[in-house]
C-alpha cells in the first residue's frame, strides 16, 4: 500500500471513530467499506478527475454536456438533424458568393441586391456572442437542408429537441411535426424570401424541398436517451411546459420572419429557464443534505418560484446599483448556483450514491432533496452517508489520495460540495456548460433575459419576452384576459420571474399598456387585466 493510500486509510479510520463507526480502504485503494449500528456498506470512491468528470452529467436532467453557442445554431442544427443528410452540403458561403448571379434582377441592381439580401438572410454574430463567421437564418428548412455553415457548433443539436418531446412514458413527436412542417412550408413568406429560396435551392441543386422527419430523431437519439429517462425525468413539470409553450408559438398567426424569431427567443429563454431552475434546485438540495447529515431539521424543498427578481427594460438610460434586487438575484443565481452546475451535479450524483450505498432508499433520480428527506428519517443512514460523502471529499482533492477527510460528525456533505467544486475550478472550465450556455441565449441582444451595465450584472426583460410571455400564459391558461396582479403575476412566478419591487409591477403594467395588452376597467388598482390582442 503505497503511503498516499495508507494516509487515506489511515484517515477514513479515524473519521469513523468520531462518527461510532468503523472504516477502512479495501486493498484496491479504491474502495470504502464501512459499518455502523449492524449495516455493512462499500463504496467506490471517484479515482481522479476523469471519474470526477464523469459524474458530472445528469442524463434525466440534460441530453448532452452542452456548451454556449449562438442561439439561432441550435434551430438550424435540429433541422439538420431531422432532414438527415443523403449528400455532402455545400458551405454557406458558396451561396453568399453566388448571389450576385442567381437573384432575378438586372446586371445594374443585382449586386445591390445580393447585399441586401446577403444582410437579411445572414446571422452575423458578435465576438460576444459566438463569434465573427455569418450563417444562415434558418427561417426555412430548406437552407439547413442544402448548406452547412463554418464554425464548429458546441452547444445542443437534435437530441435537444427529442429530449423536449419526453411525456413521461415516451417521445410524443407532435413539436417536434410541428416545428419541422412550420419551418417547411413556404406559407408566409414575402417575394424577396421567395426570390432567395429559389436562388439558395439552386445553389444547393435541391430538388425537391428537404423533409424533415422527426423519427430521425428517434432513430439517432431514442435509443439511449430512452434509457437515460427509464426512471422519470429529473423535471417532468419543467419539459411539459416548454414543450406546451414552443407548440403555442408555432401556431401563433405571424409574419413568418416574426414568428420564426419568435420561435427562437421562446426556445433561448425557456433553456435558460431550465437550466437556472437546475441550477438552483441542485444547489439548494446540496445544502439540504448538508444540513440533514450535520443533525438538522430537513428544511422546506427549494422553491424556484419568482426567484428571479427582473427589472423591465425600456428605450430610456436607467442606472442600476449592485444592491438592487435585480442584481442581487442575479448574483444568488448565477454565481452561486449556475457557474457551480457541473461540480452541482458531481456532488449530487455522488451524494445519491453514497446514500444508496448505505441503504437509503432515496429514489432512482440524484435529487438531493429526496436524499436529504430519505436521510432525516435513517439515522443509520445517515451516519454512514455522513462518513462515504467525507470520503469522497477527500479522493475528489486535486491530490486525490492525501486530501483530508473530514473528521468531526455531519461535515461530510459540505466537505464533499467543496472539494468538488475546487477540482472544477482548478480545471477552469466551470462556467462552460452552464454560464457560458444561457449568456448566449439570452444576453445582451434581443429577446434577453439579463444585461451587463458596466461592472453590474442583472436580471432585465425586454419587451419581446414580455409580449411573448402574455401570449404563453394567456394560451397556457385558455382564458381571453387575466387580472393583472391576482392571476397574471402568480402565473409570472411559475416561470421563476418577478418583478423586483412594487414600483417594477407599475412599469411592467405599464409596459404592457404601450404593448396594448392591458385593459383597465376602472380607476381601481385591482381593476388591471392582461389581455390577447392576437
Amino acid at each position: 500500500m503505497t503511503s498516499s493510500v495508507q494516509g487515506l486509510h489511515e484517515a477514513i479510520s479515524a473519521a469513523a471513530a468520531a462518527r461510532g463507526a468503523t472504516a477502512r480502504l479495501l486493498p484496491d485503494g479504491l474502495t470504502v467499506r464501512a459499518s455502523f449500528s449492524g449495516r455493512q456498506v462499500d463504496f467506490a470512491l471517484p479515482v481522479d478527475r476523469a471519474d470526477l468528470d464523469g459524474h458530472a452529467h445528469i442524463p434525466s436532467a440534460l441530453p448532452t454536456r452542452a456548451r454556449g453557442d449562438v442561439r439561432e445554431k441550435a434551430l438550424y442544427n435540429i433541422l439538420q438533424d431531422m432532414i438527415g443528410s443523403p449528400g455532402p452540403r455545400a458551405g454557406d458561403a458558396v451561396l453568399r458568393d453566388k448571389l450576385a448571379d442567381d437573384l432575378p434582377a438586372d446586371q445594374q441592381h443585382r449586386q445591390v441586391l445580393a447585399n441586401v439580401v446577403e444582410r437579411q438572410y445572414w446571422i452575423h454574430p458578435s465576438a460576444a456572442h459566438g463569434g465573427s463567421q455569418p450563417f444562415l437564418a434558418p427561417f426555412h428548412s430548406d437552407l439547413p437542408g442544402g448548406f452547412n455553415y463554418q464554425g464548429r457548433y458546441k452547444s445542443f443539436r437534435g437530441s435537444l429537441l427529442l429530449f423536449l418531446c419526453w411525456d413521461g412514458s415516451d417521445f410524443d413527436l407532435t413539436l417536434a411535426e410541428e416545428i419541422g412542417q412550420f419551418l417547411g412550408r413556404d406559407h408566409g413568406l414575402n417575394p424577396l424570401d421567395q426570390a432567395f429560396l429559389t436562388a439558395a435551392r439552386a445553389a444547393a441543386s435541391l430538388q425537391v424541398p428537404a423533409q424533415a422527419d422527426p423519427g430521425r430523431l428517434r432513430e439517432q437519439f431514442g435509443p439511449s436517451m430512452a434509457k437515460d429517462l427509464a426512471d422519470g425525468a429529473f423535471d417532468q413539470e419543467g419539459l411539459n411546459r416548454i414543450r406546451r409553450d414552443l407548440q403555442t408559438v408555432v401556431r401563433l398567426q405571424l409574419p413568418r420572419h416574426e414568428q420564426t424569431h419568435a420561435l427562437i427567443v421562446v426556445f433561448s429563454v425557456h433553456i435558460a429557464l431550465y437550466y437556472y431552475r437546475l441550477a438552483y434546485r441542485l444547489g439548494e438540495g446540496l445544502s439540504c443534505v448538508a444540513q440533514v447529515l450535520d443533525g438538522q431539521d430537513l428544511p422546506e424543498r427549494p422553491d424556484f418560484d419568482g426567484r428571479i427578481l427582473f427589472r423591465v427594460g425600456s428605450a430610456g438610460d436607467r442606472p442600476v446599483s449592485a444592491s438592487d434586487p435585480c442584481a442581487r438575484s442575479w448574483w444568488s443565481l448565477d454565481e452561486q448556483h449556475l457557474l457551480a452546475l457541473p461540480a452541482s451535479m458531481a456532488s449530487a450524483n455522488l451524494v445519491h450514491q453514497a446514500a444508496q450505498a448505505s441503504g437509503v432508499d432515496c429514489g432512482p433520480l440524484p435529487d438531493p432533496y429526496a436524499c436529504a428527506e430519505a436521510l432525516a428519517n435513517d439515522p443509520v443512514g445517515t451516519a454512514l452517508t455522513d462518513l462515504l460523502c467525507g470520503a469522497a471529499a477527500a479522493a475528489a482533492m486535486q491530490d486525490s489520495r492525501t486530501g483530508p477527510v473530514p473528521a468531526e460528525p455531519g461535515t461530510g456533505a459540505y466537505a464533499l460540495r467543496e472539494a468538488v467544486l475546487a477540482s472544477f475550478r482548478n480545471r477552469n472550465n466551470l462556467k462552460q456548460r452552464g454560464r457560458d450556455i444561457v449568456n448566449t441565449l439570452v444576453g445582451g441582444f434581443g429577446g434577453e433575459l439579463r444585461r451587463n451595465r458596466g461592472r453590474v450584472r442583472f436580471f432585465e426583460l425586454d419587451e419581446q419576452v414580455i409580449f411573448l410571455l402574455v401570449k404563453l400564459i394567456l394560451e397556457g391558461s385558455r382564458l381571453q384576459q387575466l387580472a393583472f396582479r391576482k392571476e397574471f403575476l402568480p402565473a409570472l412566478r411559475r416561470y421563476g420571474l418577478a418583478p423586483q419591487s412594487a414600483a417594477e409591477e407599475e412599469l411592467l403594467s405599464q409596459a404592457l399598456g404601450r404593448l396594448g395588452l392591458l385593459e383597465r376597467y376602472s380607476d381601481a388598482g385591482e381593476a388591471l387585466y392582461v389581455r390577447h390582442i392576437l
